[in-house]
């Protein structure tokens, strides 16, 4: 038997689980990934009002930095303090429980691969929890802090007029774009993994990346005009970072996939794979 049929040939598992099996799965990996997620959120609570200094020391930074004239302030209504602490301690905990996130992820996903597939649990948990806080560390240290200091200076004196645009940041809506952007780079640097675990289940080879190539840049580079200030700098800074994240991502699959593109050559990963089934 060749090498080929050999990959279709090996059982995805020992026994098939029905349809309301996989439900029943699922809800036991939500519920377990829940009761993690909660306890994390107790901790965050606790810590909360050391959290919200956190996130916002970005802002704050910025504003000495930049010179405003105006007191750094976040303006918000009267429970307003109450329900941000709520929602960082919200947030926070998505980062704290994440590895017994992806643990349930990959324990709900794992019954439908090959068995050796299913042994690389704890790398799939270390490398996704590391990318997913790796990116919301980028957005945190590089990206915010760039948008801060690119927007504060634009509030300045209306040429002609006797008026000023001044800063005054309403605390919910800084919150909302601080979150939002944490999350999203998070989410994007788990691009590596996600193009791996395709490479390894033969869903995409090294090829169809590559050739892909050109169009990523063109995603990544709008991504970094969306999400970094107007000027090629800080597009460059964030942009960049996702390139090289697709580009490694090129390489792992090379490495490790197991799909063999037609009229190429398999990744060194591929035919390690090969040789062990035809022995």
């Amino acid at each position: 038997m060749s090498a080929t049929k050999s990959i279709k040939a090996e059982p995805l598992e020992e026994k098939r689980m029905s349809f309301l099996e996989h439900l029943m799965e699922l809800r036991l990996r939500i519920i377990r990934a829940a009761k993690i997620y909660v306890l994390a959120f107790a901790l965050c609570w606790w810590k909360a009002e050391w959290l919200l200094g956190f996130v916002t020391k970005p802002l704050e930074k910025a504003w000495i930095a930049t010179g405003t004239k105006d007191p750094a302030e976040l303006h918000g209504a009267l429970a307003e303090p109450f329900t941000v602490q709520m929602r960082i301690a919200l947030f926070a905990a998505l980062f704290l429980a994440s590895p017994a996130i992806f643990l349930q992820l990959w324990g709900f996903i794992a019954p439908g691969l090959y068995k050796r597939e299913r042994r690389i649990t704890l790398s799939f948990v270390f490398f996704a929890t590391v990318l997913f806080v790796g990116g919301g560390f980028f957005a945190y240290r590089i990206a915010l802090p760039m948008a801060f200091q690119y927007f504060l200076p634009l509030h300045t004196h209306i040429p002609g007029t006797s008026m000023r645009i001044a800063p005054m940041q309403m605390v919910g809506q800084y919150f909302d774009f601080v979150f939002q952007t944490i999350l999203i780079f998070g989410l994007c640097f788990e691009l590596p993994l996600v193009l791996l675990f395709l490479g390894i289940v033969g869903m995409i080879d090294h090829v169809q990346l590559w050739r892909f190539g050109r169009y990523f840049i063109l995603i990544a580079f709008i991504v970094g005009a969306i999400f970094s200030p107007p000027d090629v700098v800080s597009q460059t800074l964030v942009s960049v970072p996702l390139c090289l994240l697709y580009f490694l991502s090129i390489v792992l699959v090379y490495l490790f996939g197991t799909k063999v593109p037609a009229g190429g050559k398999p990744g060194p990963g591929a035919r390690r794979k090969m040789k062990a089934r035809d022995s």
